[in-house]
């Protein structure tokens, strides 16, 4: 390739570097547009350096073009060294990973009742029940919502007292007194006897075993014993406990409205307020 030749392309490489810096000075800072008329008119005025044709290339001095011969190979290498760089500045810009969510902090359980807590507000339950009942218990009280002293202690309550202190979740009378209660759903022959009072709460009365048959989708009203076994007394009763939403009564209308609600009347409330008392003195307890 002849000289002439490569100064061809030199020039084309110098015509784009003009037209880069001339877009450079079109988008630069607000100084250039600060200058006044007289400043432009001696710019103007002035001769420079770019206006000399022959001397285009030398003030843009690159070093790596040859002033004499000019091969293909030369030529070769400067097209891919372009192309590279147009191709690089096409080239996607990659997007950094989003920062994976942070899991929110699990809430705080409720706080659990411990085998020592249960012995002092209820002093009448027996040793060895103690161990077998504080984990259902605790369970049945975390997953209903009854989690602070004043609906603890008001559970506990009525727990005492219905079940004997933890002595026995059925009943001891037969249940005949409640033949023919049609309020319980005791219309069928042999109701009242099927459906006495049960589980820890003493959940009385067809209507109640029904109820509590679609909520844990154990067949209570077929059989009706298994509320009475350890595994089903607690979390029956806490279901009769929400049924009624007796933390909300608890927190703000007290025991003796608690009371009523559990038992229909004022049966054993002295005994019910005083468990409820030492109840809140052991779970306050520092």
């Amino acid at each position: 390739m002849s000289i002439s030749h490569s100064r061809h392309i030199r020039v084309a490489i110098a015509a784009a570097a003009l037209i880069g810096a001339a877009t450079t000075a079109v988008v630069g800072t607000s100084d250039a547009h600060a200058r006044t008329a007289a400043h432009a008119d001696a710019v103007v005025s002035e001769p420079t350096r770019h206006q000399e044709p022959g001397n285009l290339l030398m003030a843009l001095e690159f070093p790596g073009l040859p002033s004499e011969e000019w091969t293909d190979a030369d030529e070769f290498a400067l097209s891919a060294s372009v192309e590279s760089v147009v191709e690089s500045s096409d080239a996607p810009v990659s997007t950094p990973e989003p920062a994976p969510a942070v899991a929110p902090a699990p809430e705080p359980a409720p706080p659990a009742v411990t085998p020592d807590d249960l012995r002092h507000i209820v002093p009448g339950i027996p040793g060895e029940k103690i161990d077998q009942y504080i984990a259902p218990l605790n369970a049945a009280m975390a997953h209903n919502g009854i989690d602070t002293p004043v609906r603890q202690a008001a559970f506990i309550a009525q727990l005492a007292v219905e079940s004997d202190s933890f002595r026995t979740f059925e009943e001891y009378a037969s249940g005949r007194a409640y033949e023919g209660r049609a309020d319980l759903g005791n219309t069928q022959p042999g109701d009242g006897e099927r459906y006495k009072g049960r589980g820890a709460i003493q959940i009385t009365g067809r209507h109640n075993y029904e109820k509590l048959s679609q909520h844990t989708g154990v067949d209570f009203v077929a059989n009706p014993e298994l509320l009475a076994a350890p595994e089903n007394a607690f979390t029956t009763a806490a279901w009769y406990w929400t049924s009624r939403d007796l933390n909300n009564v608890a927190d703000t209308a007290g025991i003796v409205r608690v009371s009523e609600l559990v038992n229909g009347g004022h049966h054993a409330l002295s005994r019910r307020i005083a468990d409820f008392e030492r109840g809140l003195n052991v779970l306050l307890a520092p």
